[in-house]
């Protein structure tokens, strides 16, 4: 199991992650992007998923850094 962490904060709004995929990520109400299904504590999204291709993507494309993914053990994935 992975962790996908979006820090809220250093979200640029660029939308990358969004045109990657509109159906994992979207804008919220304030036009930072989220992470669809997350739960979110302090203005930071996480999510636990297995499948973790297209938010590694996300991270990569990512202007603001604010899209990390971690393993089990908490290292970077």
């Amino acid at each position: 199991m992975y962790e996908v962490v979006l820090e809220r904060d250093d979200c640029t709004m660029c939308g990358n992650c969004v045109e990657l995929d509109e159906t994992l990520f979207t804008f919220d109400d304030d036009d930072r992007a989220t992470i669809v299904g997350s739960e979110r504590e302090d203005d930071v999204d996480e999510l636990e998923t297995d499948d973790i291709e297209i938010y590694k993507e996300a991270a990569d494309n990512c202007t603001g850094e604010c899209i990390e993914v971690y393993d089990d053990e908490g290292n970077p994935a």
